[in-house]
């Protein structure tokens, strides 16, 4: 079973895909939306490793966690 979904898009856009009649807009945004769900795994992947690596820098010595990112970004602007 198929549903229909809606999508916007500029009028500029909309006038370019017109001129394209031999391609199948619809089984373009079906194909990009089902390789974006395929990839959401990567970036949770991906998304899981950078916390892995911002708890490591946040656990060592560079940072001192008694202080918020903002002051730390403060003192580092200021030793420039």
């Amino acid at each position: 079973m198929e549903t229909i979904i809606s999508v916007r898009v500029e009028k500029k856009l909309h006038e370019q895909m017109k001129t394209h009649h031999e391609i199948n807009w619809s089984a373009v945004l079906r194909k990009s939306i089902t390789e974006r769900l395929e990839s959401k795994e990567l970036d949770k992947e991906k998304a899981q490793a950078a916390l892995r690596d911002i708890r490591r820098l946040r656990r060592s010595k560079m940072f001192n966690l008694g202080k918020s990112s903002v002051e730390i970004v403060r003192e580092w602007r200021e030793k420039r």
